[in-house]
């Protein structure tokens, strides 16, 4: 059985140079391949990152767009066999990702404001509805404004939750509540749920054949499906026709979701929060955040979570917070200040960043000996480009589970693992353990 070697176009017995054979004429090893399929899923996530700049900030994405470009031309076939090479290619492309993700935090704020931390209403739902999930904060704007006077409640569902953070988006009455967590209940879902449903970024699951509910789903932009309704040029006739044509939903939970916390506002706190770290009444924050994935494994952050002692706060960010963002975690005993932040969307996870910055300039402490532990769960591209803008920045120290990418071969793993102190998750209790720094006497 002889193996193809994309590097080099041709097939050979063993493969392009993976087993020592001398066989095609690349001659890259696996690491140097594995690497290269790093870079590339990095790239989907920074262009969808940069995707999102460019429709509210277009002269912010030049340097986004030549990291992009040299990175594809990095891995065409016979250009670069150094290791190191490829190290350095990951690192800028991480910087790449530090900064479309400041860029695009600042567009967003500068557009609909600095979100502020609100409760929000969870599978409450009543009348004609909407249920927006996706990424794109603008095109929810757009259909907020076409819904004004139509009757029709909107809802948000999965990276949509912190759009209420903001204050020019939750102006709008008929803004309502979020519906079911993270992105993979959307088919379960809609079941439910009566009304359309929109998806106008990724992550979206494609339905089985002859599903009762396709033609209820409508596309934007890159976004599609089979059977699905493309939403074209910010019309929104079609979706407001067919939201009225549906059925009522009626859902009655009495629960509420917390969010809007984002940097800008978790800073203006901070003198209390150096306070509290001085006095010992914060003992360690918990960066527990990242892309949720189907199954049990996942449970493994909402059992960190529930264990965490009540002097650490956590920090979280994208849709793996739908494992625990049920819980109510109270504050911190005399301080007033909340033991849950969410800083928002994945695009949003540079805030964490901030924030250690911040605290690192006060302490005079360097970044990596704060009282910081980070745990992420890794699911798709984005997840990939959030990990190397941490890499980037000299950031150490990470669990990563629930567990590793397949892409990432045990070269590569202990490479990081040496260079970066990476971790893998195991057991959640063991894993806090290890993490949580001893309580002050």
């Amino acid at each position: 059985m002889s193996m193809f070697c994309y590097q080099c176009e041709m097939s050979a017995p063993n493969g392009c140079g993976s087993t020592g054979a001398t066989v095609g004429t690349c001659g890259k090893d696996e690491n140097l391949s594995r690497l290269q399929d790093i870079m590339i899923f990095g790239l989907k996530g920074l262009s969808a990152y940069r995707e999102h700049l460019n429709e509210l900030a277009p002269l912010q994405t030049k340097n986004v767009d030549d990291v992009i470009s040299e990175t594809l031309y990095f891995t065409l076939t016979n250009v670069n066999f150094n290791f190191n090479d490829h190290i350095a290619q990951l690192m800028k492309v991480g910087s790449a990702g530090v900064e479309v993700m400041d860029k695009l935090s600042n567009a967003h704020t500068n557009k609909f404001g600095i979100p502020t931390p609100v409760r929000v209403a969870q599978n409450k739902v009543e009348g004609k509805a909407i249920l927006v999930s996706g990424h794109n904060l603008e095109m929810f704007e757009a259909l907020l404004k076409a819904t004004e006077g139509t009757g029709i409640n909107v809802y948000t569902h999965s990276e949509m939750l912190p759009a209420h953070g903001y204050p020019e988006l939750r102006k709008y009455p008929h803004l309502k509540g979020n519906i079911g967590k993270a992105w993979f209940d959307q088919v379960q879902l809609m079941k439910t749920f009566k009304g359309t449903f929109v998806v106008n970024t990724n992550c979206i699951i494609p339905p089985k054949k002859n599903a009762d509910y396709v033609d209820r789903v409508f596309t934007y932009k890159l976004v599609g499906i089979e059977g699905g309704t493309p939403i074209v040029d910010d019309d929104f006739s079609e979706l407001i026709e067919r939201t009225l044509a549906c059925e009522d939903t009626n859902m009655d939970a009495n629960t509420t979701l917390s969010t809007g916390h984002h940097y800008k506002t978790i800073l203006t706190l901070a003198p209390q929060i150096l306070e509290a770290i001085n006095s010992g009444k914060i003992r360690q924050f918990f960066v527990i955040a990242g892309c949720d994935a189907p199954g049990k494994a996942g449970n493994y952050y909402r059992e960190l979570a529930e264990n965490l002692p009540k002097d650490c706060v956590i920090i979280t960010s994208s849709c793996g917070k739908f494992r625990f963002n049920d819980i109510d975690f109270g504050e911190i005993e005399g301080t007033g200040i909340p033991r849950y932040l969410d800083l928002g969307q994945c695009n949003d996870s540079n805030g964490a960043v901030e924030i250690a910055k911040a605290i690192s300039g006060a302490l005079n402490t360097p970044i990596n000996d704060l009282p910081i532990s980070i745990v992420l769960s890794w699911m798709e591209q984005k997840a990939v480009i959030i990990l190397l803008a941490l890499f980037s920045l000299g950031i150490k120290d990470i669990y990563l589970g629930p567990k590793p990418p397949q892409f990432v071969n045990e070269d590569i793993f202990n490479f990081l693992a040496e260079t970066f102190n990476l971790h893998t998750t195991g057991n959640a209790k063991e894993d806090l353990a290890n993490l949580l720094i001893p309580k002050a006497s």
